[in-house]
């Protein structure tokens, strides 16, 4: 078969059906959806969604050779970086690990953010890699809500914020700094947890912030923007008793640390990318608000609107949102579908802040709750959350994109050259598909099972004969669990004494 005849079949219904044959992990997802969708679309799913991803690819296809004056998806190529531009860059990749240990009916949680630094293509070893990883024990913590399930992210989250403002401060000439995972979370999931304490980030600046001095005024800042801008809107009927008592409302304190974390790199020449890196993601966002809303916009100009009824034997696909609900898309598979390795797609603001405005929080020592609004840490004030731009990246035929998400305040070429840095790190890996730094932290950080069972084990040991003696305090308690999340194959911290 000629290259123009493979080219060509790849626009067609059957060329998409064998496309997807040859990659399992997009023939499972499909199969999974099939079982979870309505009875009345599982006939044909397979079928159906690969006439319609033949359909999406000629008319993108039509607006790059210009026969189409609008476009559905623009397709930009980032597979053409080389290493030899990269030489000699410092990297840090952030990543954060939670572990468990069951003593009882209580369950000590474990913390611990890695860092792993590295300048391409250094041959000294010595000189090429530094690793480094910051403890904490979410016990410790006095505010939070430790009754959500969620409280450990919003810790995680807070660590790794803090170890990515550690890494840019004590690295003048960090060129990249990655995260693992979404650069923003959706922050209105997080709202209403009890604020922290003062003793609280004391315990997180005693990690990330060597300089006593530095963690005071960053203790400093937060405080005198919280009396003055951000607490008599959120709560201002109660916002003089924060302040006076010096407490850390989470996510206007997270808020605070993200624009640090933005000034800090804009006062870097050049300007430091900061990107993080989502694998498998479930988001819909693009799909819905961009590549579909594009679609039904032309087959409304065309009169075309029963086009996915007729396609799918329905009467009730008349919108981004309907289409999605009932056929379980998302971005990943459509874009798995859409691009080619070393493609990314076009680019979106992301929302992560919809949904913030009023509810209730409790405050430290208190039962009663109290009215708050989170409204004004949406983009648009001075004390907001930075806006997040994000777009998607195809690394490999064997695994789905990963959507890649930067700051937009940063500069307008931050998103084209995280995603040219993210395809050129993960084609180290391509079998995975994701950045190979990340990979790396990620193992470096993560507490494994084997960890937490042996020190349970060795906790239980000596729970029973501190009992015994009748020497049994939580300082010796707190020392073993430091211990726990210290020690790693690479550790040698912690080795048996001669």
């Amino acid at each position: 078969m000629s290259q123009n005849n493979g080219q060509n079949r790849r626009f067609t219904e059957e060329g998409v059906r064998e496309e997807i044959q040859r990659q399992p992990h997009i023939f499972t997802k499909l199969a999974e959806n099939a079982l979870t969708v309505a009875e009345s679309l599982r006939d044909n799913y397979f079928k159906n969604t690969a006439k319609f991803v033949a359909n999406l690819r000629q008319a993108v296809n039509q607006y790059e050779t210009g026969k189409r004056p609008e476009p559905i998806l623009e397709v930009k190529s980032v597979g053409d970086i080389e290493w030899s531009e990269v030489q000699g860059e410092v990297v840090t990749f952030i990543d954060g690990g939670l572990g468990q240990v069951q003593i009882s009916s209580q369950i000590p949680i474990l913390l611990r953010v890695g860092s792993y630094c590295v300048k391409t293509g250094e041959r000294n070893i010595s000189e090429r890699e530094q690793f480094g990883y910051y403890p904490v024990i979410l016990g410790d913590i006095e505010g939070g809500s430790k009754e959500r399930k969620d409280f450990p992210d919003i810790v995680r989250i807070t660590a790794e914020l803090l170890g990515g403002l550690s890494a840019l401060e004590r690295t003048p000439n960090l060129g990249l700094l990655m995260f693992h995972g979404p650069l923003v979370y959706l922050m209105n999931a997080y709202a209403g947890h009890t604020p922290f304490t003062e003793k609280d980030i004391d315990l997180f600046l005693s990690h990330y912030a060597q300089d006593g001095d530095l963690a005071q005024r960053v203790k400093d800042e937060f405080l005198e923007e919280a009396k003055i801008e951000i607490y008599p809107k959120i709560a201002p009927e109660r916002a003089d008793e924060w302040t006076d008592r010096k407490l850390f409302e989470p996510l206007s304190w997270i808020s605070f640390l993200y624009r640090r974390l933005v000034k800090e790199a804009q006062k870097r020449d050049p300007v430091p990318i900061i990107v993080g890196v989502v694998e498998r993601g479930q988001l819909r966002e693009f799909s819905e608000k961009i590549l579909l809303e594009r679609v039904f916009k032309g087959l409304r100009k065309n009169n075309k609107e029963n086009y996915f009824n007729e396609i799918y034997g329905r009467t009730d696909l008349k919108s981004p949102k309907a289409l999605l609900d009932r056929l379980a898309y998302t971005d990943g598979l459509l874009l798995s579908m859409l691009l080619s390795p070393g493609q990314c797609s076009e680019p979106w603001h992301i929302n992560k802040y919809g949904g913030l405005g009023k509810g209730k929080i409790t405050l430290p020592g208190e039962s009663f709750v109290s009215d708050a609004d989170w409204g004004c840490l949406r983009p648009s004030s001075p004390i907001s959350f930075p806006k997040v731009l994000g777009c998607y990246v195809n690394v490999s035929e064997t695994t789905e994109p990963v959507r890649v998400e930067v700051f937009s305040e940063l500069g307008s070429k931050q998103l084209e050259e995280a995603a040219r840095r993210t395809y050129l790190y993960a084609r180290l890996l391509p079998g995975y598909g994701f950045p190979v730094g990340l990979d790396i932290v990620d193992k470096y950080a993560h507490i494994p099972n084997w960890m937490t069972d042996a020190y349970s084990k060795i906790i239980r040991y000596q729970l029973g004969v501190s009992l015994q003696r009748g020497e049994i305090n939580d300082a010796e308690m707190r020392r073993i669990l430091v211990q726990a999340i210290y020690m790693t194959k690479r550790d040698w911290l912690f080795r048996p004494q001669a």
